[in-house]
């Protein structure tokens, strides 16, 4: 029975290693952008989770463990991955389409609006 365990966490392993080269690669194309406020509120999420830390009692479980550090260190760091995940996935694709649709438009005219038109007699004229 202890196998399926074993092979389960492998599995789980593996998996969480691919979603972190995704999330890396996610992370190079946008040139590792996130607008400012993200990263206040995750500054905010760090004091919080550092605040929780100090309201653990000295007799709780994560205190006992020789991997207590590095356990109370992740447990820090959960707050502003919370942040983070929840722009990614909900918050994105909202934020580039207001950046698009923010962006004032050039007075380049289009190639459709350049193309020479017929016009009677027979002269070409460019069409503004």
């Amino acid at each position: 029975m202890w196998d399926w365990f074993t092979a389960a966490q492998t599995v789980h392993a593996f998996l969480l290693v691919l979603a972190a080269i995704g999330a890396f690669r996610f992370a190079i194309g946008t040139r590792f952008w996130f607008p400012r406020y993200i990263h206040y509120l995750a500054a905010f999420a760090s004091v919080l989770g550092l605040t929780c830390l100090t309201f653990i009692p000295a007799d709780a479980p994560i205190n006992q463990s020789e991997w207590g550090g590095l356990k109370k260190g992740l447990l820090v760091l959960v707050f502003p991955g919370l942040v983070y995940f929840f722009f990614v996935f909900h918050g994105v694709s909202e934020s580039r389409m207001n950046a698009r649709t923010s962006q004032k438009r050039c007075c380049v005219p289009t190639a459709a609006a350049l193309k020479p038109v017929l016009v009677a007699g027979a002269h070409i004229v460019a069409r503004r």
